[in-house]
């Protein structure tokens, strides 16, 4: 999924496998996932995580 808004482009790209997402937003490079105990691998923050902390900022 690529999404333009006015800071440049936002590209989230996962794989078929699994939760993990790598995100992308202009230089700054994230990674989203699931925990173990929801089938994933705790990679990363999950969605509502990242929700919470946009919010939060």
């Amino acid at each position: 999924m690529v999404s333009m808004d006015e800071q440049g482009v936002v590209v989230v790209r996962g794989g078929p496998n699994g939760f993990a997402q790598e995100i992308t937003a202009g230089r700054h490079h994230l990674i989203a996932d699931e925990p173990v105990s929801a089938g994933g691998t705790d990679r990363g923050p999950g969605p509502y995580e990242l929700l919470l902390a946009g919010l939060g900022a």
